[in-house]
């Protein structure tokens, strides 16, 4: 690496093992931003870092890095499991080093309700990341229906939104290279498409789904853990 560039680790934390993912797109995008910017990038894909045991090497790379960005799809109102785990196994690795820098921190979270406010208890969890880590928080991303990106992004009605989300890891781009001490509202992004046809669209693909695992649509509506009456 080029010590005068700035170093920046990706972070991307989908739980999707083969699939396309929403998270890899976006992080890709962010990798052509900067390769463009020339900042210096080093990628990590949390899923194989923790199942390959690569982590003790990516941990260093984040300890040495000006930023890191954390790119993520929102699952239960929260982190993924395995991104909470990583954070953790992270903080115990690098919490008495003494060449840990003042990093800056930024969250791009994806998920599939249309309002893309719903992401926001999951930023609010790197940022306390950040601060106990003694690390600078910048801001966040929230896109609400990200599951319309890989599918449609090249859509004329998806136009605005992707000038808008372009706009945005721009963003991130130039707080990285310029460090800017003024703060920075999260940044919320919403695709522009009727919530109707959104919302009936993905409970068509729960019906499909569940169908091709044998299961009835009634199934989709059970409660958890709920003793089967009939």
């Amino acid at each position: 690496m080029n010590q005068d560039a700035k170093q920046v680790v990706l972070i991307k934390s989908s739980p999707k093992m083969t699939e396309e993912s929403t998270s890899g797109l976006l992080t890709d995008k962010l990798e052509n931003l900067m390769k463009t910017e020339r900042l210096e990038i080093y990628r990590i894909n949390v899923r194989k870092s923790l199942i390959q045991g690569k982590t003790e090497a990516d941990f260093e790379a984040m300890l040495k890095a000006d930023a890191l960005v954390f790119v993520f799809p929102l699952y239960v109102f929260c982190l993924p499991g395995m991104l909470m785990r990583f954070l953790q196994d992270y903080y115990a690795f690098g919490l008495n080093r003494p060449d840990r820098k003042k990093t800056r921190v930024y969250a791009v979270v994806n998920c599939g309700f249309t309002e893309a406010g719903i992401n926001q208890e999951a930023v609010r969890v790197i940022k306390s990341f950040s601060q106990k880590t003694n690390y600078d928080f910048r801001f966040g991303i929230m896109i609400g229906g990200g599951g319309l990106l890989l599918g449609a992004q090249e859509a004329p009605f998806m136009k605005k939104t992707m000038t808008e989300l372009g706009n945005s890891l721009k963003q991130i781009v130039y707080d990285i290279k310029n460090c800017p001490d003024d703060r920075v509202e999260n940044i919320s992004i919403t695709m522009n498409f009727p919530r109707r046809l959104y919302h009936f669209m993905g409970n068509r693909g729960w019906f499909s789904m569940a169908k091709k695992n044998g299961l009835q649509k009634k199934d989709l509506y059970r409660k958890p853990y709920e003793r089967y009456t009939d």
